[in-house]
């Protein structure tokens, strides 16, 4: 027997073992166990990857002709009676990567992002289809009773949105979610929420000039009712007829040249002088301090924070000639102090200015000086909506460092 196939029998134990766990939570619950197992079981065949050949894709060409003519592919790589057992199936698509010789299949539906890929066929099918009975098995524990709102809203956050979004991300999110919206909505069942309900509960911040926070509350709701709506666990999202006021968000601004002056001399010797003049002089985010490291020569590297589903990017950001008198220093103090305090201990330096506005400075500066807007976002850790910025064009290291030189004023 082959390591594959070992593998993949040791991947049908796991499973099975898995799905008896869920069993005991189904019953928890009181739902239709029967119907339950019944609907988590439909389709599936005990057999190694329902008696398909471990081997590799025979008709690769098949899966060109689908990429070449820009299709989804799923009719092609499913049969019939696969589609009829999980017709979620249908929302994946399927692309072969010749270069790699990958089968991917690629499920975006209701907040959720998966993938599932692997060099042989099967495999990677398998993976989907086990993937949609799951699905399938967790809408089934609320088809037949009272759903509350907020233990559904709470399976949302923790199952789908955690996955998928930052950690800072869903921190904040579920902070807003249980100092707000838990309180207020508790003792309700889902499908009783109304649209009239969520207005008055938004209009509650709006009323008290909460912008901001009534727009978070708004889309967090959204999320929940339509993830709810779109698994049948209610008929339609009552969000459709909530509606909130526009929210302007504040734009930084930079520094002026007179008042950076003041402000660099108002930190010299202090606590916070490393800490305020990487900010200014690199443009890196309050949260990115703690991963800054000076490894490559010239350069300052610092871990992209503003990256969706915890993908790690690292930016190099020149050490231009401002910097350069705090660099070696800083070099040998890290990690960079970095406090919740920071934005109000610089709120009294420089009033009338928030701590992020540092990075708008640099911004500025870098383009005032010259440096093309391109490379400072670079620098920023932007993602350009040009795809030859994103994919084809790569800088070299001198270049980057002749473009930091620039920066002098």
């Amino acid at each position: 027997m082959k390591n594959e196939q070992i593998d993949t029998y040791l991947g049908y134990l796991a499973e099975i073992g898995a799905f008896l766990s869920k069993i005991k939570h189904v019953e928890s619950l009181n739902t239709n166990v029967s119907e339950a197992v019944e609907r988590y079981l439909d389709g599936f065949n005990f057999s190694p990857l329902g008696g398909e050949s471990l081997a590799p894709m025979r008709n690769v060409s098949a899966a060109l002709q689908v990429n070449k003519e820009n299709k989804n592919g799923i009719s092609e790589i499913f049969n019939k009676k696969e589609l009829k057992d999980m017709p979620k199936l249908k929302d994946f698509k399927y692309r072969y990567k010749e270069k790699d010789g990958i089968h991917e299949f690629r499920y975006r539906r209701n907040g959720i992002i998966r993938s599932f890929s692997s060099k042989i066929l099967s495999e990677a099918k398998h993976k989907a289809i086990v993937f949609c009975r799951e699905l399938n098995f967790s809408e089934a524990t609320y088809s037949n009773r009272t759903v509350t709102f907020n233990e559904y809203a709470i399976e949302y956050m923790e199952n789908v949105k955690k996955r998928n979004v930052s950690a800072k991300t869903y921190h904040n999110d579920y902070n807003r979610f249980s100092n707000h919206i838990l309180p207020y909505f508790n003792g309700y069942a889902l499908k009783e929420i109304s649209a009239p309900l969520i207005q008055r509960f938004l209009n509650v911040y709006v009323d008290k000039k909460l912008f901001r926070t009534a727009e978070a509350l708004y889309f967090i709701l959204k999320q929940i009712f339509d993830y709810a709506s779109n698994n049948d666990v209610i008929n339609k999202s009552p969000m459709r007829a909530v509606k909130i006021p526009s929210h302007v968000r504040e734009v930084g601004k930079a520094l002026t040249l007179e008042v950076e002056k003041r402000f660099v001399a108002s930190i010299a010797g202090t606590t916070y002088e490393l800490t305020f003049a990487t900010l200014l002089y690199t443009g890196c985010r309050p949260c990115e301090l703690e991963s800054i490291t000076f490894e490559k020569d010239g350069f300052v590297t610092v871990r992209n924070r503003k990256q969706k589903n915890n993908v790690v990017v690292y930016k190099d950001i020149p050490i231009t000639p401002k910097y350069r008198p705090y660099a070696e220093r800083a070099k040998n103090e890290l990690p960079l102090k970095n406090t919740s305090e920071l934005g109000k201990i610089f709120a009294k330096l420089c009033k009338g200015y928030r701590l992020y506005d540092l990075r708008h400075t640099f911004a500025t500066r870098c383009q005032t000086c010259g440096v093309p807007q391109e490379i400072v976002g670079r620098w920023l850790g932007h993602k350009s909506d040009k795809i030859t910025d994103n994919t084809y064009t790569h800088f070299p290291p001198d270049f980057m460092l002749k473009m930091g030189k620039m920066v002098d004023y």
